[in-house]
């Protein structure tokens, strides 16, 4: 069906192409109108959204979200981004996103460099707070045994 074209003198023979056509195939999209959702049923739906109770993370509390992902509550409770941190297993209270209203700048980061430093600290102090209290303790074990030897 490829049909000659004739060339110039001294040119090799081509065959014949159509135009371009990869545009030219596109489908148009139809919707059928049984499928479109009927106009009066918006402002009732409106009115079952407004009484339903919000949906919030269960870490950080957001109510708003692109999308919500699965926690250790279950699918759908915590929000896109401590979703991802729980999936990598980097979900720690320190963390909330910067727009949680539960967050706090002196309790909570959303930068993981930040939460490791934050838990390092916290660490270190309950350290040093167990060591007072243990040398605390020492010295009243120390105490109670001098006075028990004084009695006798």
């Amino acid at each position: 069906m490829a049909a000659e074209v004739e060339a110039a003198p001294g040119a090799p023979a081509r065959a014949a192409v159509g135009p371009r056509t990869k545009g030219l195939r596109r489908r148009r999209r139809v919707t059928a109108p049984w499928s479109l959702p009927p106009l009066l049923s918006r402002p009732r739906q409106a009115a079952v959204d407004a009484a339903a109770p919000r949906r919030r993370c269960t870490h950080c509390a957001v109510e708003e979200t692109p999308q919500w992902r699965l926690g250790p509550d279950g699918p759908r409770t915590l929000c896109n981004a401590c979703g991802v941190r729980f999936k990598s297993g980097r979900l720690f209270p320190e963390y909330r996103p910067a727009n949680s209203p539960t967050f706090s700048p002196l309790l909570h980061s959303n930068s993981h460099r930040r939460v490791m430093e934050m838990r390092r600290q916290s660490e270190e102090d309950a350290s040093a707070a167990s060591r007072v209290n243990a040398k605390a303790l020492r010295a009243e074990r120390a105490a109670a045994r001098s006075a028990g030897k004084d009695k006798k």
